[in-house]
């Protein structure tokens, strides 16, 4: 069982964490975040699988940073459902697959941020890697917009 004072540390050591990550100083973002990844923290999961998956401050690895982000996603991260929509996108930490990228985007889209929906639109008006759909690029650009004004 949780003490107050654990709780307290656990806070200032995310919040120390998140300072540290922002600040670009990695090496002690990691210190600070992977003791609260391996809890299942998801600000700390998706935090720990950037760094994993950019090689910032320690060797890249791919594929555990994926793994980060999902279990991030499964605890309704917003950023981590675009980050896993990117990795499908580009296979990178798992094999590419359009499809699923698109279900991720979409996943993140659900919860208010523009990127996901930028990148949507983007996807549907170069028409590369899906059928190209002006329709669907413009509401994807739209609803992206009207979260920025």
């Amino acid at each position: 069982m949780l003490n107050s004072s654990n709780i307290d540390i656990y806070d200032a050591d995310l919040s120390s964490g998140i300072t540290a990550f922002d600040t670009k100083n990695f090496t002690m973002a990691y210190q600070l975040l992977a003791p609260l990844a391996t809890k299942s923290n998801p600000e700390a999961l998706w935090r720990v699988g950037m760094m994993q998956m950019n090689g910032l401050g320690m060797v890249e690895n791919q594929p555990l940073g994926f793994e980060n982000f999902l279990q991030a996603a499964s605890q309704d991260h917003a950023f981590a459902h675009h980050m896993l929509g990117v990795a499908y996108m580009t296979g990178e930490g798992v094999e590419k697959d359009i499809t699923k990228s698109i279900e991720w985007f979409e996943k993140g889209a659900e919860f208010g941020i523009p990127g996901p929906m930028y990148t949507l639109g983007m996807l549907y008006e170069d028409g590369k890697e899906v059928k190209q759909d002006l329709e669907k690029a413009q509401y994807w650009f739209d609803r992206a917009d009207k979260i920025n004004l």
